[in-house]
């Protein structure tokens, strides 16, 4: 009976081991499931460093959790700084939030913050131009986007807001040649493919419009987009008068 009981005690307590070692296992990969759980548990950790916490921020906010990135950054400058995180990237991540709550003001000024430390970056002198373009202020915009190209006049990103803004000028002629560069970068850019066709149909440019809503078409595979396009289509093949 004794060695029975001693078997069986053994047993539970190899069960109890094994247990615990699959709810720890659980805990790990469920910690490791997406990049937010992952960065929580490591800023959880080193709760005193700035790049866990810039990292979780950056995860929070890919994952539409603005608020709570919003937090993390703010958390990130309160912090004795480590030399972890560079402050013109912090600051593009807090404008890139209050961007995306539509916060243009606080985007701006955060932007410009990045600026006093990288007075040269290209992609923020792109971020400010769009959101002066989104409020409307297009000569800023062209401003930002403009000086931007100087310093790498291969960016896609920044030819096409230049044609944004020409588009929003209604300078079509303009913002084709800006989306036409684009495509010469990346011919394979839907997206700038669309532009162009968008732009030749503002000039009127109907038979080039055509063009670039067919390539547009043997690019595109979305069916919301591939629709658009195709009625698109259709009211160039009417004003060229082929239906």
């Amino acid at each position: 009976m004794k060695t029975a009981a001693k078997n069986s005690l053994m047993m539970l307590i190899a069960f109890t081991i094994i247990a615990g070692y699959t709810a720890a296992a659980y805990l790990r990969n469920n910690i490791y499931r997406t990049p937010v759980t992952l960065w929580g548990a490591t800023a959880a950790v080193a709760w005193n460093k700035q790049r866990p916490h810039e990292n979780y921020g950056q995860s929070l906010s890919a994952a539409g959790f603005y608020r709570a990135a919003l937090r993390e950054f703010k958390l990130v400058q309160s912090m004795p700084d480590d030399g972890s995180v560079p402050l013109r990237d912090l600051y593009r991540e807090i404008g890139v939030v209050y961007f995306r709550l539509n916060m243009l003001d606080e985007a701006i000024a955060a932007w410009k913050r990045g600026l006093v430390y990288a007075a040269f970056d290209p992609g923020l002198m792109n971020n400010l131009a769009l959101a002066f373009l989104q409020k409307g202020r297009y000569a800023e915009a062209e401003a930002y986007a403009t000086q931007g190209l100087m310093l790498c006049n291969t960016m896609p990103s920044l030819l096409n807001t230049l044609g944004e803004v020409a588009m929003r000028n209604r300078d079509y002629g303009r913002a084709v040649n800006y989306f036409i560069k684009v495509l010469e970068i990346n011919p394979d850019d839907s997206a700038g493919t669309w532009n162009v066709a968008l732009a030749y149909t503002q000039a009127g440019q109907y038979e080039k419009a055509l063009a670039y809503v067919n390539r547009y078409l043997a690019q595109e595979s979305g069916p919301q987009n591939r629709r658009q396009a195709v009625d698109l289509l259709n009211n160039l093949n009417a004003k060229l008068g082929r239906q």
